[in-house]
């Protein structure tokens, strides 16, 4: 493989007076197009250069005429080094950093810089910038293309408290899109995947690389390994402070749940509680309910990551009418493992008595219960009319009433009751009917208490634009935000399932998500590729599923396994032509039946397997491991012993057994015994071993002749009867077809 060209270039830029933008991350610059335009020029004569050969004798065989050395300097290939590096220098204060590529779109004559290399120049920020201190801008910026050294190892030093998240496979993440070099005393600003109130990012100091002779190295394309030294006492002790904190501020109650076992607690001010249930009856739907109108319930499963909560939940209840109800039926828990419950009061329900304005609740009790039952109708009967003829409805509060009793009712009821006039159905007392509200927007009513204003609540849950703190999604109401936050937002936590990391899933551009199942992280992350295990062809880690699918139906749809007509055997018989034999058996049983010689009536071939059947029984093999039926010595060596056969007995147990028409019908007519070598009989015990070990009755394992098969495919790699065993049996699981399937 011929060197890569050294890249010369270099240049000065003004540096861009308008702020980074969003997308100008880590340690990536901005250049003008012109700047390309040069390095494609340096890229060209240094490939030029490198196969530009010296000049030697016209005789010489390796001697490249003028005109040719031309040529293929106009010819070099325009191609830039992957990836482009460049030091970036500040020439206002002497400091340089290492930087990679975003574009070539800037201004002519201008770099932009990143927040990142900003800092490592000691350039202020473009809203510190004054008239009065020029000089601080950084005005003159020098980029210089150069090659640095590929990355194998770099320590890292944390430099807060608070170390509480698996940070290796998010700085994985953080470098691979944001990074293209590391340089040693850089400080690296890495985001927390919990986007908590007061939690800035979490910072490391870059405290050595290797190669060790090096100040930066490339991280791009190279297997990098990262070491975080532990926190020092100080920012240990204060990691457990913070953490003894949250867990005092959280629930006071919280942890597994099972069905039918209700869970008492408090919440304490705006925190949440959490519950998770594990088993439960996938047939019937799922009750789950809190008496307290003022606790809201969330719940989602396992396909989230992390617990609901307000802007994120797959069901939920605010208005504290019904339980929530979930369908064995829905999509959303059909393959999940585990539902999450969180517990909250909402933070604006608790009104003041003397200031009638919201105020947070120190202590609310709640009582959770989660039941599974038949699927029932739970609406109520609205009817007030019975099959009572005695019985009228009263004109006022809709209720029926004996007609005995119904003047002195509607004496009192006109006086003293109030039906709704929105037709709710409900009934108040006279004074009272101010608090009853019906939502103008939708089909919602509630009744205002002392303590809570449930209709300002309302008005707030399923009234109110929100936005997504993570993206620039606008919903009109909290469930809205809820279901894009869970299914179509950018920054939704998932476990990918191929690089097995926690990871924002990324806008879906091209809508493949809703067809191929891969979130957009998913999809690209699947895109690598890796050896299939059963027939070792490279496979996308995305296509995967679907190639094992294909190898299961190729797998089920295998004819089963021909195995040798000799009941002694434990051979297959892999083929069956017009040259082959045709007498159902393998080629070494057949062996010594064969004719070479024409015998259109196959009389010779009864004659031979006659001879071979009274040599058997009049003689026998003398093999101490035989206990063939149809042989002397097999007849002796069975327990309890068989009696041997005479001349006349023999002759006539044979010759029904070798007419052609019994020899040529193969697997339709009876067995042939003819003896075997002590291996293939070892073989055939483990194939009958395996074939019963599952399910005596046949209703599972695998049949004999899918047993004699993998004995077969694996016997020359075995060292004896038990690893031949479990080699067959591996190979079974793989290949093999079970009698149920």
């Amino acid at each position: 493989m011929s060197a890569s060209p050294a890249l010369t270039w270099s240049s000065t830029f003004n540096l861009s007076a308008s702020s980074p933008p969003p997308s100008l991350t880590g340690d990536k610059l901005i250049l003008p197009q012109l700047a390309l335009e040069k390095l494609l020029e340096a890229a060209a004569q240094s490939a030029a250069n490198l196969q530009q050969s010296p000049t030697y004798d016209p005789a010489s065989w390796d001697y490249v005429p003028p005109y040719e050395q031309l040529a293929r300097r106009n010819d070099a290939p325009q191609q830039l080094p992957h990836p482009l590096i460049f030091r970036v220098t500040n020439l206002v204060n002497g400091r340089t950093a290492y930087a990679g590529i975003r574009e070539f779109s800037a201004e002519d004559n201008e770099v932009v810089l990143s927040k990142f290399l900003r800092e490592g120049l000691a350039i202020p920020s473009p809203e510190l910038q004054t008239q009065e201190h020029p000089t601080e801008l950084g005005g003159s910026i020098k980029v210089e293309a150069i090659s640095i050294p590929k990355g194998t190892f770099v320590k890292l030093r944390p430099l807060d408290a608070g170390y509480e998240e698996d940070w290796k496979s998010i700085l994985e993440n953080h470098l691979q899109k944001n990074f293209t070099t590391l340089t040693v005393n850089n400080i690296l600003a890495v985001p927390r995947l919990s986007k908590q109130s007061g939690q800035n990012d979490f910072k490391f100091l870059i405290d050595e690389v290797k190669p060790e002779q090096s100040e930066a190295v490339c991280i791009v394309d190279t297997d990098l390994e990262v070491d975080i030294e532990p926190l020092n006492e100080d920012q240990a002790r204060e990691s457990l402070r913070q953490r003894e904190l949250r867990k005092k501020a959280e629930s006071s109650a919280g942890g597994p749940i099972n069905i039918d076992g209700p869970k008492e607690g408090t919440i304490a001010g705006d925190n949440y509680v959490r519950f998770n249930l594990k088993v439960w009856n996938r047939t019937q739907p799922i009750l789950i309910n809190v008496p307290e109108d003022n606790v809201d319930i969330m719940v989602t499963t396992d396909s989230i990551q992390g617990w609901p909560k307000m802007e994120e939940w797959t069901w939920s209840r605010f208005d504290g009418s019904r339980s929530i109800v979930i369908s064995p039926d829905d999509p959303h828990i059909q393959n999940a493992k585990e539902i999450r419950i969180s517990l909250r009061v909402y933070e604006q329900s608790v009104i003041d008595p003397n200031s009638k304005k919201p105020m947070p609740s120190d202590s609310t009790g709640f009582f959770l219960l989660i039941a599974q039952s038949a699927q029932e109708d739970d609406e109520e009967d609205t009817s007030m009319a019975d099959d009572n003829p005695d019985n009228e409805i009263c004109s006022n509060c809709k209720r029926s009433i004996p007609k005995r009793s119904m003047f002195l009712h509607q004496n009192f009821c006109l006086r003293n009751n109030v039906l709704c006039p929105h037709g709710c159905g409900q009934v108040f007392k006279k004074g009272t009917e101010v608090d009853h509200w019906h939502c103008s927007e939708c089909k919602a009513f509630g009744t205002n208490t002392p303590l809570r204003n449930t209709y300002n609540k309302h008005m707030d849950i399923a009234h109110t634009a929100r936005r997504c703190n993570a993206c620039d999604y606008s919903a009109g109401s909290l469930a809205e935000l809820a279901t894009h936050r869970t299914t179509t937002c950018p920054e939704k936590l998932i476990l990918c399932r191929f690089c097995h990391l926690t990871v924002p899933q990324e806008e879906d551009i091209d809508f493949t998500s809703t067809i191929t199942g891969l979130a957009p992280h998913e999809k690209n992350c699947g895109g690598r590729t890796t050896n299939c295990h059963i027939c070792d062809r490279i496979v996308q880690l995305k296509n995967m599923e679907t190639h094992l699918k294909h190898h299961e139906l190729e797998r089920k749809s295998k004819p089963l396994p021909r195995v040798c007509r000799n009941v002694n055997c434990s051979r297959i018989v892999t083929f069956t032509g017009p040259t082959d034999n045709q007498l159902g058996l393998c080629t070494v049983c057949f062996g010594p039946l064969n004719i070479s010689e024409h015998d259109p009536t196959n009389t010779k071939l009864s004659r031979r397997a006659e001879l071979r059947y009274l040599t058997q029984l009049l003689r026998g093999c003398g093999k101490s491991w035989c206990t063939n039926e149809m042989c002397k010595t097999g007849r002796a060596n069975r327990t309890p012993p068989l009696p041997a056969f005479s001349s006349k007995e023999a002759t006539a147990a044979v010759k029904p057994l070798v007419t052609v028409e019994g020899l040529l019908s193969g697997y339709t007519s009876h067995s042939l015994h003819f003896c075997v070598d002590s291996d293939t009989q070892k073989r055939k015990h483990v194939a009958e071993m395996l074939s019963y070990a599952d399910d005596s009755q046949s209703k599972g394992g695998w049949a004999v002749e899918w047993c004699t098969k993998a004995v077969e495919m694996v016997s020359i790699e075995a060292t004896d009867e038990a690893d031949l065993a479990n080699k067959a049996k591996d190979w079974l699981e793989k290949f093999g077809v079970k009698r149920d399937e």
